[in-house]
């Protein structure tokens, strides 16, 4: 298991006075990133040996957003690989180590030469030791899209938007899905599907479609192919 500390910054809380879900996704990106600079799997060992985890879906759920100014930690560890997949747990905790928040993720294990998914080596496995995973409801991984989507918007990547794979964020992709959420506190869960990276200068074709609670953003490119699904789960209003 890694962990790291932090203090909810006042730029993370999008004018709420409270963490919003793009800060939450960078604060979950980060620590899997640390984790892995940690145990020596980091950045430039994959870089070296021709090598990426690629994140293809994440369930992020939010018992409640931190506030400005509170100390939380973040934590992850691994609980499973299967072939060219690695399953990951993140949560954050608050100082008396209630559960603010509780994630599953898939991660997928790449050849950046041939492109396409290949079996994780067991020196890469053995750098992360299995540990029981959250008791948590985990949702099926593949999306389905929502009816009668419509589009909203489009939107060109920006230089600002890349990482260190030259592909737009992984959190970025949140951070622009929940421009189009009324009211971003409402966010109870987040799932989101990865099926192929932007890169910068590509249009993003940005719909909407809203069934109950759901409330689903569909990032496609121009030729209409679905290349990113977030869904959020709102929280039940009541009269």
């Amino acid at each position: 298991m890694y962990s790291y500390e932090a203090v909810v910054r006042y730029s993370e809380t999008g004018g709420k006075l409270k963490a919003d879900a793009a800060a939450i996704a960078n604060y979950l990106q980060d620590c899997a990133i640390l984790h892995s600079e940690k145990v020596g799997i980091g950045i430039e060992y994959l870089k070296e040996h021709h090598r990426a985890w690629f994140l293809i879906f994440w369930q992020i759920a939010v018992s409640r957003y931190p506030d400005l100014g509170e100390k939380i930690l973040i934590r992850t560890w691994a609980h499973d690989f299967k072939g060219s997949l690695g399953y990951r747990n993140i949560e954050i905790t608050d100082q008396d180590g209630n559960s603010l928040v509780q994630v599953a993720s898939i991660w997928s294990y790449m050849d950046i030469l041939e492109l396409r998914p290949t079996k994780i080596e067991a020196e890469v496995a053995a750098a992360y030791p299995m540990e029981p995973k959250l008791n948590m409801e985990y949702a099926p991984r593949k999306l389905q899209l929502l009816p009668d989507a419509r589009t909203i918007e489009e939107r060109r990547v920006m230089q600002y938007q890349i990482d260190s794979n030259h592909h737009m964020n992984n959190s970025a992709y949140i951070a622009l899905a929940q421009e189009f959420i009324e009211d971003t506190a409402a966010i109870k869960e987040i799932r989101t599907e990865y099926k192929k990276q932007f890169v910068k200068g590509e249009i993003i074709r940005i719909k909407k479609a809203v069934s109950g609670r759901n409330c689903q953003i569909v990032f496609t490119g121009e030729d209409d192919q679905v290349r990113c699904i977030v869904l959020f789960i709102l929280e039940e209003k009541h009269d």
